[in-house]
């Protein structure tokens, strides 16, 4: 009699799962289903971007043995074409390299535009803010002050990765436009502001004695007899020359 009860109360557990089976099944089914699609497609991404990555180192050396040749136009090509395939970090990379190589060529507004492009494609503030600055740098010895000032402006806010060298760029970029109480301004913070960069705040304290002491330098012209003597120029202090920061590196992108 106890196994006859046993037996019936298998049957109906079994009826009951058969029909769990069949009322959700299909869903259980389908869940493994996406669960192992996911997996999959998360694999082939990964191979894919290494891949990809892979490609683009290879192709980044092959321009920089273009350039080592000399081919400086036929590299600039490389880099650029790479940038249009390249995962971000190398495309930007690769249009700071083709900049550079557009300054070696003298093609200012080329180099402008190629650092402009790499800031669109790098993803940590630290490479981005590199080649915004490098842009800066470019215009400022182009003479295009206002430009630098809105350049420069957004990479000097407190926090950012070259906030000192931004605001050094402001100071000259007032002090050549004939602003001088901004360039004052500017200069004295950097040369006693808490915290900024020991270089910065050597070449500020510089520019600052400079305009405190309104220089005037001799200029030697030719007098009608012949005679070498000097004449003074406007009170147009010129600041120091801003060292620009260092290029960042296919290492330095990966990590």
């Amino acid at each position: 009699m106890v196994d006859f009860i046993n037996e019936v109360e298998e049957e109906l557990r079994k009826d009951k799962y058969n029909q769990l089976l069949r009322k959700f099944g299909p869903y259980i089914v389908a869940v493994i289903i996406i669960v192992v699609a996911a997996t999959g497609f998360y694999e082939y991404r990964n191979y894919k971007t290494a891949q990809t990555a892979k490609a683009a180192s290879a192709a980044y050396e092959s321009a920089g043995k273009i350039e080592k040749t000399g081919d400086i136009q036929g590299a600039i090509v490389k880099f650029t074409a790479l940038a249009e395939i390249a995962p971000d970090g190398y495309a930007g990379l690769s249009l700071t390299r083709a900049a550079g190589l557009k300054v070696q060529l003298g093609d200012m507004n080329g180099a402008v535009v190629l650092f402009d492009r790499a800031v669109g494609k790098f993803n940590k503030p630290i490479h981005k803010d590199l080649a915004g600055l490098k842009a800066a740098y470019i215009l400022l010895d182009l003479g295009r002050y206002d430009d630098v000032l809105v350049r420069a402006g957004t990479l000097a806010v407190d926090g950012a990765p070259y906030q000192d060298l931004a605001k050094e760029l402001l100071a000259h970029a007032a002090l050549q436009s004939g602003d001088m109480d901004t360039a004052r301004t500017g200069f004295t913070y950097l040369s006693n502001a808490p915290g900024v960069a020991s270089g910065v705040q050597s070449r500020a304290a510089q520019a600052l004695a400079l305009i405190n002491a309104e220089r005037v330098v001799p200029v030697p012209t030719l007098s009608q007899s012949g005679i070498v003597t000097d004449t003074d120029t406007d009170n147009t202090v010129s600041g120091p020359e801003i060292p620009a920061p260092e290029p960042a590196t296919p290492q330095d992108q990966q990590e």
